[in-house]
């Protein structure tokens, strides 16, 4: 399980280094910025370490099928609330 670990931004700034370490180990970085809003450094599973027959395009380039979108929200609200 990773943890949530609470930063300065001027903690970040001195530090980011060490930080971006700590998210490369799995572990979350909330920075609270000199304006008091919260922004997160987290880990993603990196590109390299996708399996060849994964394909996720870039954000630019992604145009959702609605029809597919609509049958997976179904299907997942059916698996959601089958108990209730």
């Amino acid at each position: 399980m990773s943890t949530i670990i609470t930063l300065s931004q001027e903690e970040i700034e001195s530090n980011f280094d060490f930080a971006l370490k700590l998210c490369a180990k799995g572990h979350t970085i909330k920075v609270i910025t000199k304006d008091e809003k919260a922004v997160l450094l987290t880990p993603v599973m990196g590109y390299t370490q996708l399996p060849d027959d994964v394909n996720i395009p870039d954000a630019e380039e992604f145009v959702p099928d609605p029809g597919a979108v609509g049958a997976y929200v179904a299907e997942s609200m059916r698996e959601m609330t089958q108990d209730f």
